[in-house]
């Protein structure tokens, strides 16, 4: 970005590094809200709101006068806490005209479905079952979130049994069941056909669809029963097949994907071959399928499978072979890219650098996915056949790039050019948004404290955002109210110091010095584990069931808990930050300990396993550390510690002046074992 692009960037990051001391705050802090002398009127609306929040109606009435005709720009939110306060002291007809003039008013308002949804109750309580039906046909089609969704056709399905149209009801929650299997009351559609003395039986279809939503959310099991019910369609029994796979049900998984004559089923009859270890099954099952089916979307997936197979068992010249097939038959494919790499990898690891060299130059030079790669390893094979200047050359590309990559990482690192911390960006005053009233209302909420009702309005300025200066803008809000995962999504990938803030963020700073500190962690290892398995979202949750903030596995959680003075501990403590910390960083010190503080190793055990990490360490531990991570054989895990890599490396070009002693010692000893 240029220079003078970024004049029109927001905030100060002084101010953004106060907002970002801790967790991300749902809730503003009521209880000293409440003591505070403060006057100021985002004080004074922080009491209103806390007085709302607590059901407290004749305060919230006794303030509002105070301030309502000096918050006129957040009038929508004034009249909503007015309509609450006459709601809570029984005046139901001033709280429904209250909820009117705001949809009336503010038609576009972040309150607006707060507003309906309150009408509705009304309107309910009224028995206007008419009125709260319409509303909730609205929100229904309004809404994006599939959870308020569910919620909305369970209000007017409970409205159609309130009127003894059992048939509407029932159809409401058959869509419940088939469309939102998650939500607790998915299962209420039995109960009611119970209480009308009737039986419910999904059809095929339903259970198909239910099979469907709960495949995309890996929720195998279920998915499994459902698809079970519907009706045995070559597609269907697949992703049966998938299910047991993805279960662990090998042999059954097997004589599924066996019993269907179709590319996609082959393929995955090929992968299940593999989870056996059954290689030389698995490898003939990919070629056949290419043979049979050599223009099937699958024919490339299957034959890469079958040369990467040969390869890891060492079986050279077949797996060259292969790779120059998928080279010549599927030249566009990813694949074939995938390929071109492996081939120059085999010629690198055989010493034959000169041919190393021809195979890595034809993409090194070039744009595209993975250039970096190419050029990182024609830089080495260069190196290693004697050509330095040609090494120099490739090195000096890519340690000049102007994104901190795994690949510019450790080209500086041989060039010896160690990344040194960059001064903090320049505050900017400007505003690409101009006068947004959703922006007005932003800064007041953060302001005032009240991070939930900022949100709000941040989410009304996303689809506005379009230019680069207008993302990280709205990433810096983000930031500034502790929500880091939109944050990161953002300013992720944009060209600009401030972006590398933006993307890197310390969350949960306070906690994690702490832990960090407890467990003799550098602290920039830790944000960088955070910010690549979570994006700092304390509620994620994997497809395997990982959770929270460094997305442990529930039983790997139980048996490092006792280890970590955790006595009492249960898994649903791996949504609290505290507990996630202390866990993640007592597993990740045991795998720095066990593997004699190496970066990469241990997080390839943090990844995939502590055993498997074991298993790759013997082999190639002597390697250069370059090397070793190229070896790991899963492509996860190998990409994951890249990506580790990658953010340790940004975070010590954005933070690196604000290191203690301990820290800068540990990274010492990272570049002494990641140096040549």
């Amino acid at each position: 970005m240029k220079k003078s692009a970024l004049s029109v960037f927001l905030l100060a990051f002084s101010v953004l590094a106060v907002a970002a001391q801790g967790a991300r705050a749902d809730h503003a802090d009521c209880e000293k809200a409440l003591l505070s002398a403060e006057k100021t009127l985002e004080a004074r609306f922080l009491k209103l709101h806390c007085h709302a929040q607590n059901d407290r109606h004749a305060e919230v009435r006794g303030i509002l006068p105070e301030i309502k005709d000096k918050l006129v720009f957040i009038e929508d939110y004034i009249l909503y806490y007015e309509a609450e306060a006459a709601l809570g002291l029984g005046e139901k007809e001033k709280a429904e005209a209250l909820f009117l003039k705001i949809l009336k008013h503010h038609p576009d308002s972040a309150i607006g479905h707060d507003a309906h949804e309150r009408l509705a109750e009304i309107h309910l309580e009224s028995k206007r079952l008419a009125e709260a039906e319409k509303i909730y046909s609205h929100l229904a089609r309004r809404t994006d979130s599939k959870w308020k969704k569910a919620v909305h056709l369970k209000n007017l399905g409970e409205i159609k049994e309130k009127q003894s149209l059992f048939h509407a009801a029932s159809e409401m929650f058959e869509r419940i069941w088939a469309e939102h299997p998650e939500v607790s009351f998915s299962d209420y559609v039995f109960k009611l056909h119970k209480k009308n003395e009737k039986t419910f039986t999904p059809s095929p279809r339903q259970f198909a669809k239910r099979g469907e939503v709960l495949f995309k959310t890996g929720n195998w099991e279920g998915a499994l029963e459902a698809f079970s019910e519907a009706t045995q369609t070559s597609a269907v029994r697949i992703k049966i097949g998938i299910c047991l796979y993805r279960l662990s049900r090998f042999p059954e998984a097997l004589a599924i994907f066996s019993g269907i004559d179709s590319p996609k089923a082959f393929y995955w009859k090929g992968v299940t071959l593999m989870s056996m270890e059954k290689e030389e099954e698995a490898i003939g099952t990919f070629e056949l399928l290419h043979k049979l089916n050599p223009g099937s979307h699958w024919a490339a997936k299957s034959l890469f499978r079958a040369a990467r197979l040969r390869h890891l068992r060492e079986e050279f010249e077949e797996a060259q072979r292969l790779y120059r097939l998928i080279i010549e038959k599927y030249p566009k494919r990813e694949e074939a890219r995938k390929s071109a790499w492996n081939l120059g990898w085999i010629h690198y690891r055989k010493k034959e650098y000169e041919k190393a060299l021809e195979v890595f130059s034809d993409r090194a030079w070039a744009y595209g996915a993975e250039r970096e790669r190419f050029l990182y390893w024609y830089a080495r094979a260069a190196e290693r056949a004697g050509d330095k200047p040609g090494a120099l050359f490739a090195l000096g590309k890519l340690a000049d790039s102007r994104k901190i990559t795994y690949y510019s990482f450790l080209a500086k690192l041989r060039l010896k050019k160690t990344l040194l911390p960059k001064p903090p960006p320049a505050a900017y005053s400007g505003n690409p948004f101009g006068k947004n009233p959703a922006l007005k209302k932003f800064l007041f909420f953060a302001k005032a404290g009240i991070y939930d009702l900022a949100l709000r309005e941040a989410e009304l300025l996303r689809p506005q955002a379009k230019t680069v200066a207008q993302r990280l803008y709205l990433a810096s809000l983000y930031l500034q109210v502790r929500d880091y995962k939109s944050s990161i999504n953002l300013a992720n990938g944009l060209r600009s110091p401030e972006a590398l803030h933006l993307s890197f963020p310390k969350g949960f700073e306070e906690r994690v010095k702490f832990f960090s500190q407890k467990y003799t962690l550098d602290e920039f290892l830790v944000y960088s584990v955070i910010r690549e398995e979570s994006h700092f979202d304390k509620e994620a949750v994997s497809v395997s069931d990982a959770r929270g903030l460094m997305q442990l596995l529930p039983s790997t959680a139980l048996e490092a808990a006792p280890k970590a003075g955790l006595s009492s501990f249960e898994t649903s403590q791996l949504f609290s930050p505290d507990t996630n910390l202390n866990l993640g960083c007592y597993y990740l010190s045991w795998l720095l300990e066990i593997f004699k503080g190496n970066f990469a190793v241990s997080l390839a055990g943090y990844n995939g396993g502590p055993t498997s990490a074991k298993v790759w360490y013997e082999k190639n531990g002597s390697l250069d550390i370059d090397e070793f991570v190229e070896e790991i054989p899963f492509e996860q895990s190998r990409n994951y510690v890249k990506k580790i890599l990658r953010s340790y490396a940004a975070y010590e070009a954005v933070y690196g002046r604000e290191k203690d002693q301990f820290s800068r010692q540990s990274f010492e000893k990272f570049l002494k074992i990641m140096s040549p």
